[in-house]
């Protein structure tokens, strides 16, 4: 009564089940053409790769390989061997000298062997473990060398117990053949990092299959396969990997989609090889395989899920559209939402920033105004300081005519303070004409009239200190454009700088002198101190520099001279003298040339 019920299900199902086969087909078919696919595009891969990698190792072999060729034809190695161990001292410069070479090349070890293969000088000879005294003759680049060939050989330190590569080239003699090697070891430890810290798979092996070189640690000193007896004690003989078991890496050699594979440890990697640069070298890429069995898994996975959303797809699709036109626009109205919660909390941060930038510049404005005070009330304490110290002078010179009853000097001495007094007052005018950097009234002065009444100011003071200020003319009178009181400034503050370097001198001398020509006129202030620091040339006229102890100098009487000077369309430089001390050189263009001399001196 059923059958004929059941042979109509398996006819509907029929269909099913073909499209199921044929799906199935399909999707091992397209898992094999992309594992085929991935392998090639994953060896075109490991071969640049390869090449990428065996550009650096040959980069950090050759750019070394010159300097044993160099230092052999150094004349002083060329003595050391030729002395022996007779000549200490030589030894100790040679070694100094390969310290020095050594540290700019940027190689591990730079050392001189005999011809016996014993260590003379080391660029390593200060340390612990320093090559000097050992013999090294069983190692293969000394042998190369003694026999005339360049040679190039790796191997784990047998006095330090780190590996490098040992290039070496021989010292040649005329009549004996050879007087020693010259060795350069270079760290490959650093480049073995940069592909370890790339996270990629490298290695490198010698002649005998032994990995030397590695990305991965646990790979390193294994070989490929095992090793013969006859190899093995050469090895053991050059003492060339310092006991290492040398045990094969036990790996299974494979061919899959027509390429070299090795599975280390149960991890598959496509191989890629290529010469390492040195007779017998090979250098190995090592692409992880996963990346083939990924994809085909991926596409597998697809190709299951879309057989069986085709086998299961037609049943649903009405049902499903609905459930996905309705989750579409519940995620378009969560996306909305989300736009608008962000634009709100960047709106309130934009007020925020605001709010925070008005106060910065609140603060910034308020901050300047104390800025500037602090400058202006420094600036006029530093330029009253001169003027107190020569009315201190003028009052105790006027004390002691008091009681001398000389009242035609006292007289003159009341004048010289109250003309002092008038200046203070015009300084501290004029500082704020600086500061405030006000439009200047310039009149045509005479430049030598300033100049003397500055040298006249500060004689009194310096004679205090025993510094002696000369005055030499060398040409005519000079006028320029300006106003007596800045120019005076200028120069009272380069003398009194100047009486300051000679503080610590023994030879306490100031020399102004006054030159021109048709354009120019020149005043160059020299002083017989220690000179000026060639480190501070460059701050001199900047504001609150100063060289002198804490409490004895606010840094202002250079920087305000110099906007002076530069005010009155000048310019102020300074030198150091050739033989000792300093110069301030400060030049004006000039208005006129006048023919008259000035008899002053001081």
């Amino acid at each position: 009564m059923f059958l004929p019920n059941r042979h109509i299900s398996l006819k509907m199902l029929a269909p099913w089940l073909g499209a199921l086969a044929v799906g199935a087909v399909l999707v091992i078919s397209m898992v094999q053409w992309v594992g085929q696919t991935s392998a090639r595009e994953l060896s075109e891969v490991a071969v640049d790769r390869l090449k990428l990698y065996h550009g650096t190792l040959h980069s950090a072999l050759e750019k070394h390989r010159y300097l044993p060729f160099v230092l052999s034809r150094d004349d002083d190695i060329q003595e050391l061997l030729t002395a022996g161990d007779g000549r200490a001292g030589l030894a100790v410069s040679v070694s100094r000298s390969l310290s020095a070479t050594n540290q700019k090349a940027e190689s591990d070890v730079l050392y001189v062997l005999n011809s016996q293969g014993t260590t003379l000088a080391a660029s390593n000879w200060l340390e612990d473990r320093s090559f000097v005294g050992h013999n090294y003759a069983f190692r293969p680049y000394y042998k190369d060398a003694i026999e005339g060939r360049e040679s190039g050989f790796f191997a784990v330190g047998a006095t330090t117990g780190v590996p490098g590569f040992f290039m070496s080239h021989a010292v040649p003699d005329d009549d004996k053949g050879v007087r020693g090697v010259i060795v350069v070891k270079v760290d490959l430890r650093p480049l073995q990092q940069q592909w370890h810290d790339g996270g990629e798979h490298v290695i490198v092996t010698d002649q005998n299959g032994v990995i030397f070189l590695s990305s991965r640690d646990e790979w390193r000193y294994r070989s490929l396969s095992p090793i013969d007896h006859d190899a093995m004690q050469r090895i053991r003989s050059e003492r060339q990997f310092a006991g290492a078991d040398l045990a094969p890496l036990g790996l299974k050699r494979l061919k899959v989609f027509g390429e070299e594979v090795f599975e280390i440890d149960g991890q598959r990697f496509l191989v890629q090889k290529g010469p390492g640069g040195k007779p017998g070298w090979e250098i190995l890429y090592l692409a992880p395989f996963s990346y083939i069995t990924e994809r085909q898994h991926t596409v597998f996975l697809i190709g299951s899920v879309l057989l069986f959303l085709f086998l299961t797809g037609g049943l649903f699709i009405r049902e499903r559209r609905q459930k996905l036109f309705s989750a579409q626009r519940a995620r378009e109205a969560d996306r909305i939402e989300a736009i608008n919660e962000m634009l709100r909390v960047e709106v309130e941060e934009r007020k925020r920033t605001e709010t925070r930038l008005l106060k910065i510049q609140s603060d910034l404005v308020q901050t300047g105004k104390l800025a500037a005070l602090g400058q202006m009330s420094a600036a006029i304490a530093h330029e009253i300081n001169q003027p107190m110290a020569a009315i201190r002078t003028f009052t105790a010179s006027a004390r002691v005519l008091l009681g001398k009853g000389k009242r035609e000097q006292l007289g003159e001495s009341l004048a010289e303070i109250s003309s002092l007094t008038e200046r203070m007052s015009k300084i501290t005018g004029e500082l704020k004409t600086f500061a405030r950097k006000a439009p200047v009234e310039l009149q045509e002065v005479d430049l030598r009239v300033a100049l003397s009444k500055a040298i006249q100011l500060m004689q009194a003071v310096c004679e205090q200190d025993g510094v002696v200020i000369y005055f030499e003319d060398t040409g005519p009178i000079t006028r320029v454009k300006g106003d007596v009181v800045r120019l005076e400034q200028v120069f009272v503050n380069l003398l009194r700088n100047a009486a300051d370097a000679l503080r610590f001198s023994s030879e306490k001398q100031i020399k102004v002198i006054l030159a021109g020509d048709e354009k120019f006129a020149l005043v160059r202030i020299e002083d017989s101190g220690p000179g000026i620091d060639v480190a501070n040339m460059d701050q001199l006229f900047d504001p609150f520099f100063t060289t002198k102890d804490v409490g004895e100098g606010m840094g202002l009487g250079l920087s305000i001279s110099y906007g002076i000077v530069q005010d009155l369309g000048g310019d102020i430089r300074a030198e150091n003298i050739k033989d000792s001390g300093a110069c301030f050189v400060v030049e004006f263009p000039l208005v006129n040339f006048v023919e008259q001399p000035f008899a002053y001196s001081a």
